[in-house]
């Protein structure tokens, strides 16, 4: 059994993220797998449209006030405070050291800050009562392996687990631009059965955006991961294939 450092260690092998699973497996990651085998050229003519420095400070602002967005999700979580109130209290203060460790701009904490906000004042914290674990690796031996870390899993009213993603954003999504999303949470759906021997309920995608207040909330059904994990699969097995060619 490989130790919980070895579990946890991510690495870069061809520019493409891996994770070390066990003594001596490394399984590519969930996000990997699905930027790799779907149409990414949305991204290539963006890029081209406004040009590599600015298409570079883009993302890294939105990547700097999505971690505080997340940090923020999972200091909240995380607390054993009594009270709403007093755990917002504590993530508010750790965040603060989060933010200067990491070096990151007072814009970049005020987004971040605000993206958690929408979901704290829209009231989706108070559906996650029992929480199981917080950025969980998880991993799957099907069709060559995969492996990710999701954000939460929460078990609901009815005692089935949950597997929970949050997502940034800079504008409100349509149902039709998240399939990806689907995809992701179908994996870690997949993996989480596999590992454990329970089936989780059902996923859920979180997303807050930079536009306005109002979080959007997607669930993800089991039938819904009885199609997206049969795509994301097939991407799992043509992706070791295209490595192995390569």
């Amino acid at each position: 059994m490989a130790t919980a450092e070895v579990l946890g260690k991510t690495e870069s092998i061809n520019g493409k993220r891996y994770y070390n699973v066990q003594e001596g497996v490394k399984y590519p990651s969930v996000t990997t797998i699905i930027g790799e085998m779907t149409d990414q050229s949305f991204l290539d003519k963006w890029r081209q449209r406004i040009g590599e420095e600015k298409a570079d400070a883009i993302s890294k602002f939105s990547a700097n006030r999505g971690n505080v967005m997340h940090q923020l999700c999972e200091y909240y979580l995380l607390s054993d405070k009594e009270t709403s109130k007093e755990k917002l209290e504590e993530a508010l203060e750790k965040i603060s050291h989060f933010v200067i460790e990491e070096g990151y701009s007072q814009k970049e904490y005020d987004t971040g800050r605000s993206l958690f906000f929408n979901f704290y004042t829209g009231g989706l914290f108070d559906t996650v009562t029992d929480v199981i674990s917080v950025e969980e690796m998880l991993y799957s031996h099907q069709m060559g392996g995969f492996a990710g870390r999701v954000d939460n899993i929460y078990r609901n009213k009815e005692g089935r687990p949950v597997i929970l993603d949050f997502k940034s954003s800079t504008k409100p999504k349509k149902r039709a631009w998240v399939d990806n999303y689907f995809l992701q949470i179908s994996a870690y759906f997949i993996a989480y059965w596999e590992m454990y021997g329970e089936r989780p309920g059902y996923g859920e995608i979180w997303i807050s955006n930079e536009q306005d207040g109002f979080p959007q909330k997607f669930t993800v059904s089991y039938d819904d991961v009885k199609t997206y994990g049969k795509k994301f699969l097939q991407y799992v097995k043509e992706f070791h294939e295209k490595i192995r060619l390569d």
